[in-house]
């Protein structure tokens, strides 16, 4: 007679072909950040074990992990994130996407506003945990008490009009404690940490520590100048973090961009590598993680020439290096998943790992060469035969590792202008050799180059599309630009109404902008109409059109390490599944891009222009020069 508490087999099968609890086979960012993997603790704990008792020791080095395809090098890190998250000890910051690689550093330094803007171990934003830190020096400095994060926060989101008064004090008490250890620290870093304390404003403080430029209405509110785009802001904030806190910065996704840069002749994990090194080279204490594959280690970083290996690897000589599944750890695997699905579909196995077998997942794990990746996999594939006699065939590989990317949250990455030009660009690329819109498509290049200055490649215009219409060559320039300050979207707007004062070759340029980004009617009447009356166009950036370009981007990006896919599997997925799925020529994007322009401003694009505060209003809340009495906390 079987336990009254147990689920009957019904129910279990009836869940199981329900839904697949092995339909998630790859760690994801939102794994790293939000909900963490499915883990078992014991499976490469040497590698884990070693950044907890690196943190401890409370210096600096770097570690190296290398491990072959799908053996756990991501549910490493997302291990190390979601304790540190849970129990404290330190900042985390995870890098994966690494932009332009001639400006590595600057692309660094969003990774920074990114991180930092996620929970930390305080459920309250890092950056929150940071400004509370700074705050709270100052607080017993000045013999005032100390709050929580979320006191601090909660006080200076309430604090409505006097906010900007209550930071300007802190600012200026905060620097002048510091003056001495940090003589060149920059006031305007500290404010907007500060800042991120409002609810109100984080946002546009994290943009602005990222080093965008916000619009200037934004600037003059949060006393702030345009933009922060710097190297050395990324080691001010570094050093302001050791100050109070330990540090884990984390490199992740290295295989995946293994190819020559095109025009520098170095593999892009090599320039990785040069950031690794001059950021160890600047860090006070904390640990540098970075995450490979073995021959990417032998054959990109340790073929380096005067290269110091020990800045990339200072915890030891060799990489450490991730083992097989086991026995033990395949059985362990299966059965927490399977533990961990029942539970949320409130049900009871009789047998931990029903359906499954023990002795076929001990003989995978006796063959000493079992990844995670291939148990999960496995698992994934048989169950269904398991619980049914009829069972629907295989899915389409590429449609899984599509659906994966698709659960990804776009809504942090819409301000990237690279991601979304590079999303772009190979959405275009799938069009070559048809003709879409009237135009056909001959080829895509992101080598605009600007002949008089002999450089390589524009910084706004991000690619070109070269066809024909009517028999007449034709040159479409496309600038991604989500910019929110004035500079840098003045700077792109002239490259798309005036290409020959840059050497550029374009007949018309298309400007790629979400309509929920204002312009000043300054910037239409300079730019925007000049654009539209030379026949260029203004292409309305919608989320739920990029997305699938983003997704299906990154699954050629991953296509080797994480989905063991081929080019020709994921050329032929958009060419057969296109139109179920906003793909290659049925996006209305990629469609509006080639489209005859409109000759048209669209409508609700300039906002009304702000006003600007007097010099009496801007000073509103602030103590005098001298005067940092701190009562207001």
């Amino acid at each position: 007679m079987s336990n009254p508490q147990t689920s009957s087999i019904e129910d279990l099968n009836h869940a199981l072909l329900s839904h697949n609890p092995f339909n998630e086979v790859t760690v994801t960012y939102q794994n790293i950040w939000q909900q963490e993997f499915p883990d078992v603790a014991f499976l490469n704990a040497h590698a884990s074990d070693a950044v907890f008792q690196t943190l401890q020791q409370n210096y600096k080095t770097s570690i190296v992990i290398t491990a072959e395809y799908g053996t756990g090098k991501s549910h490493i890190i997302s291990r190390i994130r979601h304790r540190l998250k849970s129990q404290g000890g330190a900042l985390f910051m995870y890098a994966n996407k690494y932009g332009d690689l001639k400006n590595i550093k600057h692309g660094f330094q969003k990774t920074i506003a990114d991180s930092l803007n996620q929970q930390g171990s305080q459920d309250v934003r890092q950056w929150q945990e940071l400004a509370t830190n700074m705050a709270n020096e100052t607080f017993i400095q000045n013999k005032i008490r100390s709050y929580s994060a979320q006191e601090l926060v909660d006080k200076v989101t309430n604090s409505d009009k006097k906010a900007k008064g209550l930071i300007s004090k802190l600012t200026k008490s905060f620097c002048q404690l510091k003056s001495t250890k940090y003589p060149n620290l920059n006031p305007d870093i500290v404010r907007c940490i500060f800042w991120t304390l409002s609810l109100e404003q984080v946002l546009y403080a994290n943009n602005w520590l990222g080093g965008q430029e916000l619009a200037q209405h934004k600037t003059v509110e949060l006393g702030l100048p345009p933009q922060n785009l710097s190297f050395d802001a990324v080691l001010q904030i570094l050093d302001l973090i050791s100050e109070y806190n330990q540090l884990v910065i984390c490199f992740d996704e290295l295989d995946n961009i293994v190819d020559q840069d095109p025009d520098l002749g170095y593999a892009r994990v090599q320039f990785v590598a040069g950031l690794i090194k001059e950021l160890f080279e600047n860090l006070e204490r904390g640990i540098i993680l970075s995450v490979m594959l073995p021959n990417v280690w032998k054959d990109k970083i340790k073929t380096l020439t005067n290269f110091p290996l020990h800045k990339i690897s200072s915890y030891s000589d060799d990489p450490l290096s991730l083992k097989f599944v086991d026995e033990n750890a395949a059985i362990e695997l299966v059965k927490m998943r399977l533990s961990d699905f029942y539970t949320s579909k409130n049900l009871v196995s009789h047998d931990p790992l029903y359906p499954f077998d023990e002795k076929e997942l001990r003989n995978l794990g006796k063959s000493k060469s079992s990844t995670v990746r291939e148990v999960l996999n496995l698992c994934k594939k048989s169950l269904p035969s398991k619980i049914s006699p009829v069972f629907p065939p295989p899915e389409d590989p590429v449609k899984q590792a599509f659906d994966d990317e698709m659960k990804q949250d776009v809504e942090s990455s819409i301000d990237d202008n690279y991601l979304i030009a590079d999303a772009l660009l190979f959405g275009c690329k799938s069009l070559i050799g048809k003709t879409i819109e009237g135009i056909f498509v001959e080829g895509v290049t992101d080598q605009v180059r600007r002949l008089k200055r002999k450089e390589s490649k524009d910084g706004f215009l991000n690619f070109k599309i070269i066809g024909k219409q009517d028999e007449k060559d034709i040159a479409i320039g496309v600038a991604v630009l989500q910019y929110d300050g004035g500079h840098a979207l003045g700077a792109g707007f002239k490259r798309l109404i005036a290409p020959q004062d840059y050497s550029i070759e374009i007949t018309r340029g298309c400007l790629v902008r979400s309509k929920t980004k204002k312009i000043t009617g300054y910037m239409e009447a300079t730019y925007l109409q000049p654009l539209i009356r030379q026949g260029g166009e203004y292409v309305e950036l919608k989320e739920e059109e990029i997305k699938p370009l983003i997704a299906i981007r990154a699954v050629h990006q991953k296509r080797s390490v994480d989905y063991q896919l081929t080019e020709e599997e994921i050329l032929k997925f958009i060419h057969e599944k296109g139109a179920k799925y906003n793909l290659g020529e049925s996006n209305p994007l990629l469609r509006e891009i080639l489209s005859d322009p409109s000759y048209q401003v669209p409508d609700d694009v300039s906002m009304e222009e702000p006003l600007m505060l007097s010099s009496e209003s801007e000073n509103n809340g602030y103590e005098s020069e001298n005067d940092i009495d701190l009562s207001g906390f």
